[in-house]
């Protein structure tokens, strides 16, 4: 649970927003980059946190 915190909070400062919730996944969306990451909500763990910040990487490469 934290990791997932964790990465709700690096997406909100990266200027992600929740969009949407889906099914299994929350959508965030960054309006000025036009970049949406989905967010799973049942078991988050570590790895899933890398990719959180890998993409958020890449969307700010570009």
């Amino acid at each position: 649970m934290i990791a997932h915190r964790k990465a709700i909070k690096l997406l909100e400062k990266a200027g992600y927003f929740l969009k949407r919730h889906g099914g299994n996944h929350d959508i965030y969306f960054n309006a000025e980059l036009r970049r949406a990451i989905p967010l799973k909500r049942h078991g988050f763990d570590k790895n899933d946190l890398r990719y959180i910040e890998k993409e958020i990487e890449l969307g700010e490469r570009r």
